[in-house]
């Protein structure tokens, strides 16, 4: 679970993807944050069902590329419905590639976000709280702050953040960083100082082997050049 002691509003999610290992891994970690999933994977199944159950339905999280029905289609299907005006949920496109032309295509068909699928799953939960603009009321659990590296898509659990100010964070980590890379750091610490739920986008500045740990000097993201 990405935060502990999170009292959820059972949002209902309708998850449409035809790549079963994917879906599995979504659904389990969205359940836990206390999401209602009803997953597809047909689309046009799906179609069907948010068709007549689109007053239940609070957010869909749509893949792209689909055989029998691409997602694109699915949009453009939902657009010409008769109950079009009915409906109150948003919609979320999935896709393993940044295409602008198909992002552009997806929002002029009615969505509302769009996410890659090479994101971590813990990141893109957050990011669905964000979306949703659900207020998380976190209780501080040390076992669960963590560092994402975004171009990576790796999650990193064992560092420790030493000192930070108005423009710098410094951490020990048992890994080394790539220079210049952009992380999430998930520090209630650091997020208390920043006064947001949202881990911290930082860019990696140095990185300092000091026998088994590295010392770590990040800057924050809004505060680059």
């Amino acid at each position: 679970m990405l935060l502990k002691g999170v009292v959820m509003l059972g949002k209902n999610v309708v998850l449409i993807d035809d790549c079963l290992d994917y879906t599995a891994v979504l659904k389990k970690n969205l359940e836990r944050e206390g999401f209602k999933i009803k997953s597809f994977k047909h689309p046009v199944a799906g179609l069907d069902y948010v068709k007549e159950n689109y007053a239940e339905v609070d957010l869909i999280l749509l893949d792209l590329m689909m055989p029998e029905l691409s997602g694109l289609e699915f949009l453009s299907a939902l657009k010409e419905s008769k109950n079009k005006s009915l409906f109150k949920f948003k919609i979320c496109v999935l896709s393993d590639k940044h295409d602008l032309l198909e992002i552009e295509t997806s929002f002029k068909l009615g969505a509302n976000e769009y996410f890659l699928k090479s994101e971590n799953i813990e990141i893109l939960v957050e990011r669905i709280y964000e979306f949703m603009e659900i207020t998380k009321h976190p209780v501080p659990d040390q076992d669960k702050e963590f560092i994402s590296l975004l171009e990576i898509t790796n999650i990193i659990h064992d560092f420790q953040v030493v000192e930070f100010d108005e423009n710098n964070v410094i951490l020990y980590s048992r890994e080394e960083l790539p220079i210049h890379s952009t992380i999430q750091i998930n520090s209630e610490k650091l997020k208390k100082y920043k006064q947001t739920n949202m881990p911290i986008n930082c860019i990696v500045d140095n990185c300092e082997i000091l026998d088994e740990r590295v010392l770590i000097t990040c800057q924050y993201l809004d505060q680059a050049a």
